[in-house]
């Protein structure tokens, strides 16, 4: 069945005033589709040759298009979704250089399901797109922006030269006012395998954005019901969201234009990657942490410009283009987690691809059953179908500080990638990773499932050309070219560690929240990645390397070894010994929810609890953009936790076992 967000309504599309504007004459004069390319070349959408032509005859390639629905949507193609996508081969075609122009178009495209390649893995950029192919874009950036629309039956001459997969999309584009078909002596063609012109894409293009930001009117919402295959009800229109709101029932739901822009109940999902601000007012120095489309959060509250929202334990505020509103009774489906021989697996769904895949995260809950769903926002308090809390419980290797050491050797880590991929170019890498282990202080266990993680086991493109593991500096929108390129896998490994890695987030900087992987509350999660579960999918890589690795050499996994506690207040300091008098303070822990490892309890007088604590084993000095990560020793390593005249400082947290 199509994606939900793309319901029947039967609505007319009121066309838009334009007030004319003196354009110097030029190439597109007069020209059938002056008005929709000025429109887009205005906006930045459509761009002029080098001889200062715009060609509106000329025909568009799969990647020129691409390009052009990127840009009309303003999805970002900033450095941080670049850098989260460069590594992965996940949105990648063998046909697309990342040398070429097109490049980031087509990963982001491919990211957002705008654009699918062939079966053999390859997107044919520089194809003439065909009309019903231009079609299935466009429908699925509508889907990806939650338009509801009808459908129409077809009412074509050439109805059976349509291709299937192309039918819905046609239709819906009938329903949205898009398209008209052709007239061919007095007939009516849609003339699906004609290939388009740079003007006929404008004007696709420009009447999409008119759907998107229709004209004002004196009624600008409208009550709805809406059910899954028919047509929505309108039972009134309103000029004020908020009288529009007050006129709902039950489960109807509130339009402007052909989005839902209010729901009593349901769920929200990112239609964009988008940051979520502290304020309604979202200024940027707000931001509290961003994530990409496809993420579902947990929705709190709706106003006319904003929603307010909640991932992980993050709670703020979000535009409200920025998300599609799904009603209770219209979600069909979600992501959520189960357990399969003791062991607890995600399974994330993107409602607006109607996709999913699972991975596993670490070990299952003892609340938790086989055959059962569970949801979560966080990944560490779950419910079940009907809401109710079910139980809490967080994965070890995710709340785990990365400076403390593994157990695990060189060989040992080459045995278990060897174990899953026999062919990965990582095989090798154990003294690497370990050396950084040494030397800068990084758990080399964490630091081989980042590399696995960002690097599909070391083998996309900028890691065999680059030696390039972790995506360091793929930045200013060309991922591939930017990117640092290394003479070795063991230089990019040391230098990542120790320029990056741990003076980016381990130590107390502004995206710094505490040395574990995380989400997006808490850990490197919160800003070094796009993608709300990146913590989760390396502490899962790091759950399967210690599993079989203990196994195989029947010895104690290091899962749970130690009991876990975070703090509770900011810059809770570390220290020589189990007092304030008298003592020295190693260092601060930053932000709450910094976790520590503990070692052993000590009270003291007055009933006072401090905790013996795993300590950094590092030093960092910096200078400008250069850090120095040297090996320093702490020697003992206390933190006042409770029970005495300072208060709480941390909290013990509860590791599913």
């Amino acid at each position: 069945m199509k994606k939900f967000i793309i319901m029947f309504l039967g609505a007319v599309l009121i066309a838009t005033l334009l007030v004319p504007s003196v354009h110097a004459e030029d190439d597109i004069t007069g020209t059938p589709f002056e008005e929709e390319m000025r429109s887009l070349i205005d906006k930045g959408v459509i761009e002029g040759y080098p001889d200062g032509t715009y060609r509106p005859d000329a025909r568009v390639t799969r990647a020129q298009f691409t390009a052009f629905v990127i840009r009309a949507l303003d999805i970002p193609m900033t450095d941080e979704v670049l850098k989260n996508l460069q590594a992965s081969e996940e949105n990648h075609f063998n046909d697309v250089p990342p040398t070429e122009w097109y490049y980031p178009y087509t990963t982001v495209g491919s990211s957002e399901g705008l654009i699918n390649g062939h079966p053999d893995g390859s997107f044919s950029p520089n194809t003439f797109i065909s009309r019903q192919n231009l079609a299935m874009i466009i429908m699925n950036a509508a889907e990806l922006k939650g338009v509801v629309t009808e459908a129409p039956p077809l009412d074509f001459e050439d109805n059976d030269e349509i291709r299937n997969y192309a039918k819905q999309a046609v239709r819906q584009l009938i329903g949205l006012g898009i398209t008209y078909g052709k007239a061919i002596d007095g007939k009516t063609y849609f003339a699906p395998e004609d290939l388009t012109t740079r003007g006929e894409a404008s004007a696709f293009i420009d009447r999409f954005l008119n759907v998107l930001n229709p004209p004002e009117e004196e009624y600008k919402y409208s009550v709805a019901s809406i059910q899954k295959d028919a047509d929505p009800e309108i039972h009134g229109k309103y000029e004020s969201f908020d009288t529009a709101v007050a006129n709902t029932s039950g489960n109807q739901v509130v339009l402007k234009g052909s989005n839902i822009v209010w729901i009593d109940e349901g769920m929200a999902v990112s239609n964009s990657f988008t940051s979520i601000y502290e304020t309604k007012e979202l200024k940027s120095s707000g931001s509290l942490t961003y994530f990409t489309s496809g993420t579902e959060v947990e929705l709190l509250d709706i106003e006319e410009e904003v929603v307010k929202v909640r991932i992980a334990e993050t709670t703020g505020f979000l535009s409200t283009d920025k998300v599609n509103l799904i009603p209770e009774h219209m979600i069909e489906g979600r992501s959520y987690y189960y357990t399969k021989n003791g062991n607890l697996y995600h399974h994330k769904y993107n409602t607006i691809r109607e996709t999913g895949h699972s991975y596993q995260y670490g070990k299952a809950p003892s609340f938790m059953e086989d055959g059962n769903k569970y949801y979560s926002y966080d990944g560490a308090t779950f419910t079940d179908g009907s809401g109710e809390k079910v139980g809490e419980a967080y994965q070890y290797f995710n709340r785990m500080p990365l400076y403390s050491d593994t157990s695990y050797t060189a060989e040992q880590l080459d045995e278990f990638i060897a174990s899953e991929r026999p062919d990965s170019p990582l095989i090798g890498t154990g003294d690497d990773f370990k050396k950084a282990e040494a030397e800068h202080g990084t758990n080399a266990l964490y630091l081989m499932a980042h590399a696995i993680h960002e690097s599909n086991w070391g083998t996309s493109r900028i890691a065999q050309d680059k030696n390039n593991l972790f995506g360091i500096g793929a930045v200013d929108g060309t991922p591939y070219e930017s990117a640092y390129e290394y003479g070795s896998f063991e230089t990019g490994i040391l230098e990542a560690a120790e320029q990056f890695i741990v003076p980016g987030y381990f130590e107390n900087t502004w995206k710094s929240y505490g040395a574990h992987l995380g989400n997006k509350s808490t850990g490197m999660n919160v800003f070094y990645a796009s993608d709300p579960y990146w913590g989760q999918k390396i502490a899962g890589y790091m759950y399967r390397a210690d599993s079989y690795l203990s196994k195989a050499h029947h010895s104690a996994p290091e899962y749970a070894a130690y009991p876990l506690a975070e703090t509770l207040k900011p810059d809770t300091n570390v220290r020589d010994q189990a007092t304030a008098k008298g003592s020295t303070v190693h260092y601060a822990l930053g932000k709450p929810g910094s976790t520590v490892q503990i070692l052993d309890s000590v009270s003291t007088s007055g009933e006072a609890v401090w905790y013996s604590i795993t300590p950094k084993d590092y030093t960092v000095q910096k200078d400008g953009d250069t850090a120095t990560v040297t090996p320093v020793t702490h020697g003992k390593a206390y933190v006042y936790s409770h029970g005495g005249t300072y208060g709480t400082n941390l909290e013990k947290i509860n590791i599913a076992e």
